[in-house]
């Protein structure tokens, strides 16, 4: 190798530098690149550093671009300047002499020297160039520099490198044997890892994840391998001083064979540099000594996304062979051998020297730069993948203008956010929905391109959209129409975690009040909030039947579902008194024990009673009336009337009192109202309460319609009833809302027609994936598929495991609802948000808990969600056991420290003062503490002379008392 090439990862945009390397004639020259012209790069000359001593190996310092170190035939490396030539050169010599084969810089100062191998001397030195070797050098006495840790005695280094965010930790391949990782925290000598291989040379690790690193073999062998340094023969400095370390063979992740083809010429080729990518992770660039230059890109894959290192990563332990997740995606070949006949690449100048960028070239990729053989610098910059995008929640992707713009065929006039090329790309076909829809109730959002073909079909057919055509107009105006600059399209991208962070959790108030702007969503959790309360009041549980949750499409046909736990417990309990009748889980109508716990259930909630409508299941309506919200008693609808005129919703009060048969408070409400239209109202109501319907009466009503605006759904409900009289004509008006209509049906309509009413609307927000439809199906087994066609159109994953982890698994396992919930974890995890995941766990298990009666007659909680396993835990150094001083997770081989004579005292492994201090497994003790160097562990007071030997630890009477005072000075 002639020349190297080395950039500068302090570069920016505006200033970049790179280190050019002379080696025949020892010259390094700082450089500062001018322009690129997309051939050939130009740059000035900074600074020039010349009468360097002829060297094998050399660095450039990551923290301080004027220093760099070199290491010489004779085995001394030296320090140089590149910015002035008055400093002198620092010189580290050995006592033997032996060739250096590599240096490193580290970020903090210090200074890795690999030395050839020399019997009975360390061949791999680290010395504080920042500080104790600078400081020396400004003394008399420089005969007295030695390096502040010495490793591998009597063993060859052929190469070394730092881990730039673990400074103090150094990977070095020991010629012919392995490669290590050493602690230079600890002063013991031992690597903390290490990987059988003779592939030690051109150590490289992936500065943006340094899990990985890669190496490759000896001259003639151009094979590369990958390593993790997560898997290999684990042991520490207290391990190997006990002996107890663990030889596991571990291999390689990704293994290359003859990474590079056969030359046609006789001389085989060789490795002659391997570096990773600076600006994105998984990239490693490979050149051979005959100009050829690769680059594999790996990723890593994952079997299930909730696995942890040890389930991604399987090792075949005495094999030399580990079966990985990271995989090669792709091999970028840049530049074909300088001989290769077959690219016609003869006399045509090769690949030298390269080393890659932090920077982005000029697609936007992944860069490097190349010297060639005839001394020009050209840049290669990785190909083959699309540019920076992001994708939101809804499908709509936010990219680079470079590759979305006018030459895919769309106009960036509306499009565009900024100057700077980004794009806002929708698809270019898009399935209307069957039934377009207007802009929302609550929201006045701009005129839309959809909207005005929603409005136009609308008319066409002469009917206002529905409730849930709203809600669909709704999500299409908020997250799509109103994103105008870059942060509206980032903040769309960014609602889960945003509600998330804010605790989007379990909290029914709170998640009402985090969803104010979807009205939707807001009405859901109130009904969830609802029922809640009801549940842990356990007010619908009755001879063990649990109503909590349910329906009214499920308290109507009497469908308690067919895993309810509730009234399996019940049907067990009729079965052992010997009972024969038996009990329909599904389509129990009629049944007398529902029958019974529903009225029960009315009694004890003093439900007001029914006189709308003639009905031979009156329980059955009042509790479906309080389920959703309907059938107040005077008191009750005095309170919400008067609250809802409170706020300004004088028609919404009116509807509602008007429902409940109660005229008088409705113009009562209108009259109360500060506009026309409330007037307007109240004058049509009190001439249909005196009778009134004619041809001038109709037409009235028609005019006062058409004066009304189309967002105020309760006053074209009133002007319905007014116009018609029947309440059936209002149910046809879909553009109420759906638990309105629910409660008016419940009200008013007959039992047939109103079981086919509920089974029609049931049906119909399934397949739609209506959340309002929640007060229909309940968080029963209907509302798994309502969840998931929402979830498959409102791509709202996060508001449907929150609602449903409720009853499932609690009420009725749900494989759809585990991939979901496992689903949002994985999300939150990527999104590192683990403390809310944590709580998350944490309350989807709580949910999950059922009481069951014990033994005693109490009640106990039974998680039906099995508790996350825990993910630390303590272990023995030597037998790699947990120290659990539980006896019941102890094995039973193992022997007891005292006498088998001795009676154990309750709660102690041990019968001695080490009960607390040693492995309860194997016995050894415990390991020491690295900064007072006493054992750890507390003695068990419970033993045999564990309270004095706790004493004495903590420093209590006596000799213990004063041994303690003086390690508090020590410390």
């Amino acid at each position: 190798m002639e020349t190297a090439i080395r950039w500068s990862s302090r570069s920016t945009v505006e200033e970049q530098h790179f280190l050019l390397v002379n080696i025949a004639e020892p010259t390094f020259i700082h450089c500062r690149v001018e322009s690129y012209d997309g051939g050939e790069l130009k740059y000035d000359t900074i600074s020039t550093k010349g009468n360097v001593p002829t060297f094998r190996a050399f660095d450039w310092s990551s923290h301080d671009e004027s220093i760099l170190a070199v290491g010489e035939w004779s085995g001394s490396a030296t320090v140089l300047k590149l910015d002035g030539e008055q400093s002198s050169p620092l010189s580290l010599p050995v006592k033997s002499q032996r060739p250096v084969n590599a240096v490193s810089f580290a970020k903090t100062g210090l200074l890795a020297v690999g030395l050839e191998r020399v019997r009975n001397d360390s061949s791999l030195h680290i010395w504080d160039v920042e500080h104790r070797v600078l400081a020396s050098s400004s003394s008399p006495r420089r005969t007295s520099l030695e390096p502040v840790r010495k490793y591998a005695s009597s063993e060859g280094i052929t190469s070394t490198e730092y881990f730039q965010h673990q400074p103090d930790t150094l990977v070095a391949g020991v010629k012919g044997a392995c490669i290590r990782l050493y602690d230079l925290r600890e002063n013991t000598g031992n690597p903390i890892n290490q990987f059988p291989t003779t592939s030690v040379h051109n150590i490289s690790i992936d500065p943006l994840n340094e899990n990985y690193f890669a190496s490759t073999g000896t001259q003639k062998d151009t094979t590369i391998h990958i390593w993790d340094r997560r898997v290999g023969s684990l042991s520490s400095a207290a391990c190997l001083g006990s002996g107890s370390g663990q030889n596991a063979q571990s291999g390689p992740v990704i293994e290359y064979r003859r990474a590079f083809e056969l030359p046609t010429s006789s001389a085989l080729p060789y490795i002659r540099s391997l570096r990773y990518c600076r600006g994105e992770s998984g990239y490693l660039g490979a050149l051979a000594s005959n100009g050829d230059f690769k680059v594999f890109e790996t990723k890593q894959t994952y079997g299930s996304r909730t696995n942890e290192l040890d389930q991604s990563i399987s090792m075949n332990h005495g094999q030399s062979s580990v079966q990985s997740k990271l995989r090669t995606e792709r091999v970028h070949h840049f530049a074909p051998a300088a001989d290769n006949q077959r690219y016609h690449r003869v006399d045509i100048p090769h690949i030298v020297a390269f080393d890659f960028t932090n920077l982005a070239g000029p697609k936007g990729r992944p860069s490097a730069l190349a010297v060639h053989s005839d001394r020009s610098i050209g840049v290669y910059e990785l190909q083959g993948r699309p540019p920076a995008c992001a994708l939101s929640t809804a499908g709509h992707l936010i990219g680079s203008a470079i590759a979305y713009g006018p030459k895919a065929g769309l106009s960036t006039q509306d499009d565009v956010f900024t100057s700077a090329g980004l794009l806002h790309v929708m698809p270019s076909t898009k399935s209307p929905v069957e039934k377009p829809s207007t802009a929302s109730e609550r929201l006045d959002e701009p005129t839309t391109p959809r909207k005005e073909l929603v409005q136009k079909q609308c008319h066409e057919r002469k009917e206002r959209p529905s409730s849930r055509e709203n809600h669909e107009q709704w999500f299409e105006d908020y997250y799509l129409y109103r994103i105008d600059t870059v942060g509206t399209a980032l903040a769309t991208l960014d609602v889960s975690r945003r509600r998330c962070v804010q605790g989007y959790l379990f909290d029914c108030q709170k998640n009402m009040s985090l969803n104010a702007e979807d009205p939707w969503l807001r009405d859901m959790w109130e009904w969830i909030g609802r029922a809640k309360r009801l549940a842990v009041e356990e007010s619908l549980i009755v001879r063990g039947i649990d109503l909590s949750y349910l329906g009214v499409y499920n308290i109507w046909n009497d469908d308690l579902g067919k895993s309810n736990q509730a009234l399996s417990m019940n049907i067990a309990k009729k079965l052992s008194v010997g009972t024969e009748k038996s009990i329909r889980i599904s389509g129990m109508s009629g049944n007398p024990d529902i029958l019974y716990a529903i009225e029960a259930i009315c009694r004890r909630l003093d439900l007001p009673d029914l006189t709308s409508v003639k009905s031979s299941l009156p329980a059955h309506r009042r509790l479906c009336l309080h389920l959703c919200g309907f059938g107040l008693s005077r008191e009750e609808l005095d309170a919400s009337t008067e609250a809802l005129a409170g706020q300004g919703r004088h028609t919404k009060a009116a509807a509602l009192a008007l429902a409940h048969g109660d005229l008088k408070k409705a113009l009562v409400a209108l009259r109360n109202g500060s506009t026309s239209t409330h007037r307007e109202l109240s004058l049509a109501l009190a001439g249909f309460s005196r009778g009134t319907n004619d041809e001038s009466w109709t037409s009235t009503i028609a005019s006062i319609e058409t004066s009304i605006p189309s967002i105020d759904v309760y006053a074209l409900a009133i002007l319905t009833y007014v116009r018609t009289g029947s309440w059936p004509s209002v149910l046809a008006e879909t553009y109420l809302p759906l638990y309105y209509r629910i409660g008016v049906a419940l009200l008013y309509l007959p039992d047939p027609d109103l079981t086919t009413y509920i089974s029609t609307l049931t049906t119909e927000c399934i397949h739609h994936g209506d959340i309002e439809g929640l007060p229909l199906t309940g968080l029963s087994e209907q509302a798994v598929p309502l969840f998931q066609n929402y979830i498959l159109k409102y791509h709202d994953l996060q508001s449907a495991i929150l609602a449903i982890s409720h009853t499932s698994p609690r009420y009725f396992p749900s494989p759809l609802v585990d991939i979901w919930r496992a689903e949002y974890r994985h999300r939150l995890n990527a999104h590192r948000l683990f403390i809310p995941r944590v709580r998350f766990d944490a309350g989807a298990t709580k949910l999950s808990s059922s009481a069951t009666a014990s033994s005693n007659g109490s009640k106990q909680q039974s998680p039906a969600l099995a508790p996350a396993a825990r993910q630390v835990s303590l272990k023995c150094n030597n037998c790699d056991s947990a120290l659990d001083r539980n006896p019941a997770h102890v094995s039973s081989t193992s022997a007891p420290l005292a006498p088998p004579t001795t009676t154990r005292t309750a709660g102690s492994i041990f019968t001695d003062h080490r009960a607390g201090t040693v492995c309860p497994k194997c016995g050894k003790h415990m390991p020491r503490c690295v900064v007072c160097m006493l054992w750890l562990g507390m003695p068990d007071p419970h033993s045999k002379g564990g309270a004095q030997a706790s004493a004495e630890k903590v420093g209590g009477d006596g000799k213990g008392k004063g041994r303690g005072r003086q390690l508090m000075q020590d410390f």
